[in-house]
């Protein structure tokens, strides 16, 4: 008797992202643009590791990522709070696939500007935790199976 079993697994779903990382050194400004992997939030936004300044990757530091543009809407957050930041990107209407001098015009967008934003204090609290994202209880995505 032969038995099969059905193997399921989970996928997200990825973007390519690019960045505009800026290097500000008076004797060589530059910016530089460097791709990495994101998972989609909306149409125009995805999630993906924050890179600091020099382009190493800071695990467990999420940055949500206006993809028309390559600009962080937030930065440096734990996954719960990237989650929260794109939730309430989402919520303001805005049509994330317009370019960036448009979205920064739109004043839907001001709870989002930093000193303004929920997650702001983002690493003060024992909620910030470093862990992988997307977390299963994202409310930004659904995994699909293979």
């Amino acid at each position: 008797m032969t038995t099969t079993h059905e193997r399921t697994t989970s996928s997200t779903p990825t973007v390519p992202v690019r960045l505009y990382l800026s290097d500000n050194d008076p004797e060589d400004p530059r910016i530089v643009a460097q791709v990495v992997t994101g998972w989609p939030v909306a149409p125009g936004l995805a999630v993906n590791v924050t890179l600091d300044d020099h382009g190493q990757r800071l695990d467990g530091r999420y940055s949500l990522t206006h993809l028309p543009s390559g600009r962080s809407v937030a930065r440096r957050l734990c996954a719960r709070h990237v989650d929260q930041a794109a939730v309430a990107a989402i919520a303001t209407g805005v049509d994330w696939t317009e370019p960036a001098e448009q979205i920064i015009a739109d004043e839907r967008t001001r709870p989002l500007h930093p000193g303004m934003a929920d997650w702001d204090w983002c690493g003060y609290d024992h909620f910030c935790q470093p862990e992988s994202y997307p977390r299963p209880d994202s409310p930004t995505y659904v995994p699909t199976r293979s």
